[in-house]
């Protein structure tokens, strides 16, 4: 294989000095040509030397004119073919023009001023392409990547079927690897098995490996992840085949491998869930969702259409969240869906479109959610979260809705914060209004989801595109992720299985700190943790180091979905007073009264809840208030 880099750097030169001693071995070639290898005269060499430096003489002059020596060789096509010939063609009619003129033209066999150039060209053009060729070898043994494939069953199959049939060669797989031992031995396309999961750091030693490609859909998390680290130690790069449902969702409808992301590593194993229980829970019935446009609302929506509802009414109070998660239902096939663009706060509106469509399940993913935001926005968080569930709520009652699913929060346990007390006040509301209507009230809670809209992690893939540095208030700050999808599947197997009253908590597996969380993103991203620092803020208002999935009074009950656990709490005060203090919430909003709003807010929660304090002279006045 050629060495081009010493051809790159003395480029010029080179190619004017190659350029030149072809211009005389095809002169020479002629001559040989011309008398068949045969003797030559004397008198014909001599002639021969002296007619070769006006000849090359000129081919230098038309070579520097027409920068022949300027196009890259491993680019030679047609358009740099055609300069040459130019250059070449005018040198020829130079030298014969001039040569004739001088009467010197009679003295060599006229056949050698049509042999010469030709041999010239051969000589020039041959020499070009064999570079690019040469260099075009170079470049496609560099650019295929040599595979190892982790696994051999259905998913390791389909992706050398399809590794066949793509043009471009991007991939040789050389071997797989699968804990099944009576697959040892044996080949997959051609592909061997050569062992377990054990062999990885040696395999790839041994055989150069580039990539190593996960084709095991079915694989656990914690054996994911610890492969993944196996291969940051070795330093080589992890791709992962798409799972079945992410090529369905594909326009392109290919086993490409992918970067493995956030979600590969943070996901949990698959969950089982009631499919069938599922689809007849929503089959034929007449869904609402609100936030239907937002991050659990969008995935809900794609979940529900699944079941084949009599309709699908999406509402938002975004147009744009509302064009996107309708173009996605049309261009998925779904017909049967109605978008409604208001807001839950306007009652007038929610009881319109309940008697409009008359819904018998209503899943109410609409929230405010940005804690920072919300302790400076008191007044809108209460309208939204706690009031727009007051509407809902009670527009499904009045319409004789079967099932309203509320989505709550982890931030909902002991709230420190505003949003995480609009939503515990919320969850309350639900368990007080299933005590006093047909309507079955439930509640899901869960922590964060991967990637939704405000939370942390499109945060830091923006830090890290721009440069860093990125952004984490504590050292220890924890919180709980699950992916959208989880969370989306697992509210619909809640609802299903609710009967009313409840407070269904998804397990969100082991808490991640943020650090490692955005630790983890630097190196998916392709970059080392030195290239992108991490600096402490500190906390927030409102912020937590840690989250909570439950209150220690809670005792949580299993249900017959390992993944979902029922919270053991009823709700315990008293009705009339808990009325009472929702309409004081109202008052306080219609009055712009944040203190007796808070003040308000401290009492229903004064049993459970760890809300900042706050400054009031209206607390001893809305106690008194509230107890009439």
């Amino acid at each position: 294989m050629f060495n081009l880099k010493y051809l790159r750097k003395y480029s010029v030169p080179v190619v004017f000095t190659h350029d030149i001693c072809a211009v005389v071995f095809s002169w020479w070639i002629a001559f040989f040509v011309r008398f068949d290898l045969g003797t030559i005269s004397l008198k014909v060499i001599q002639h021969g030397l002296k007619l070769e430096l006006f000849i090359v003489a000129s081919h230098i002059f038309f070579y520097w004119k027409y920068k022949t020596y300027r196009p890259l060789w491993r680019f030679f096509s047609l358009p740099e073919l055609f300069q040459l010939s130019k250059a070449v063609l005018y040198a020829w009619c130079v030298n014969i023009c001039v040569l004739f003129l001088f009467r010197d033209l009679v003295q060599v066999p006229k056949s050698i001023w049509f042999i010469y150039p030709f041999w010239l060209m051969l000589i020039l053009g041959l020499s070009r392409l064999a570079i690019r060729y040469f260099r075009d070898k170079q470049t496609a043994a560099h650019e295929i990547k040599r595979v190892l494939i982790i696994g051999a069953g259905k998913g390791a199959e389909l992706f050398l079927r399809e590794l066949a049939r793509w043009p471009e060669k991007k991939f040789q797989p050389i071997a797989s690897l699968d804990d099944d031992e009576t697959l040892k031995g044996k080949e997959i396309r051609g592909v061997p098995i050569l062992g377990s999961l054990s062999l990885l750091s040696d395999i790839v030693k041994k055989e150069k490996i580039d990539v190593v490609v996960m084709a095991i859909p079915s694989m656990q998390t914690l054996e994911f992840r610890n492969i993944i680290k196996t291969c940051e130690k070795i330093n080589v790069s992890v791709l992962v085949l798409p799972s079945f449902s992410e090529i369905d969702k594909s326009s392109s409808n290919s086993l490409h491998p992918r970067e493995i992301l956030l979600e590969d590593l943070l996901g949990r194993d698959p969950i089982q869930l009631d499919w069938d229980g599922i689809k007849n829970f929503l089959f034929e019935k007449v869904v609402f969702v609100t936030g239907g446009g937002g991050s659990i609302g969008s995935e809900l929506c794609q979940e529900i259409i699944k079941s084949n509802p009599k309709k699908l009414i999406v509402i938002d109070h975004s147009e744009f969240n509302l064009y996107q998660i309708e173009n996605d239902l049309r261009n998925s096939g779904a017909l049967n869906i109605q978008i409604e663009l208001l807001n839950i706060t306007d009652s007038i509106t929610v009881q319109h479109i309940m008697e409009k469509y008359k819904p018998s399940i209503v899943f109410h993913a609409a929230a405010y959610k940005h804690v920072p935001i919300l302790e400076s926005h008191v007044f809108q968080a209460v309208k939204n979260n706690i009031l727009g569930t007051k509407i809902l709520a009670e527009s499904a009652i009045k319409n004789n809705v079967d099932k309203f699913i509320m989505v709550s929060s982890d931030k909902a346990v002991n709230p420190t914060n505003i949003m995480g007390a609009t939503k515990r006040i919320a969850e309350l509301f639900c368990q007080s209004y299933n005590t006093i209507s047909k309507t079955a009230f439930i509640t899901v809670r869960f922590g964060n989801v991967i990637g939704s809209t405000g939370s942390v992690i499109p945060l830091f893939k923006k830090q890290i595109e721009n440069g860093g540095p990125l952004t984490v208030t504590h050292p220890d700050m924890s919180r709980y992720f699950m992916t959208i999808k989880e969370a989306s599947q697992l509210i619909l197997q809640a609802g299903m299985q609710g009967v009313g009253g409840e407070i269904f908590v998804l397990d969100m597996g082991q808490p991640v700190k943020i650090i490692d969380l955005a630790k983890e993103l630097i190196k998916l991203s392709g970059k080392k943790l030195n290239d992108i620092k991490i600096i402490f803020t500190g906390l927030r208002p409102g912020e937590k180091l840690y989250e909570e999935l439950f209150y220690d009074k809670e005792k949580l009950l299993e249900t017959k979905q390992k993944k979902i656990f029922k919270a053991n709490s009823e709700f315990q005060m008293d009705g009339n007073a808990f009325q009472k203090a929702i309409n004081m919430i109202e008052i306080s909003c219609k009055q712009h009264n944040e203190d007796f709003l808070i003040e308000t807010v401290h009492h229903i929660l004064r049993n459970e809840g760890k809300l900042l304090e706050r400054r009031s002279k209206n607390k001893e006045e809305m106690n008194v208030l509230i107890e009439v």
